[in-house]
């Protein structure tokens, strides 16, 4: 008999199996198997500028060419 369950490893490293009543008892040979769950992650080919560019505001854009070198020099200005 072949027996496939999808169990969850819990965070003290024990596992819980359901057996079905039908199962002899006596002895019986266990394999496990590990292979985490991938998890789906659809960027849908994009770059990372193509995935952020939906969070732009226009009006801003113009405003942020130089901005860093204007932010260091204010920074640093003070001293």
């Amino acid at each position: 008999m072949i027996l496939e369950q999808t169990i969850e490893i819990l965070p003290n490293r024990r596992l819980e199996l359901d057996l079905p009543l039908e199962l002899p008892v006596g002895r019986a040979r266990v394999e496990l198997r590990i292979t985490p769950e991938k998890q789906e992650h659809h960027v849908g080919g994009e770059t990372a500028f193509g995935c952020l560019n939906h969070f732009a505001d226009p009006a801003k854009i113009t405003g942020e060419k130089g901005s860093w070198e204007r932010f260091i020099l204010n920074k640093y200005e003070k001293n």
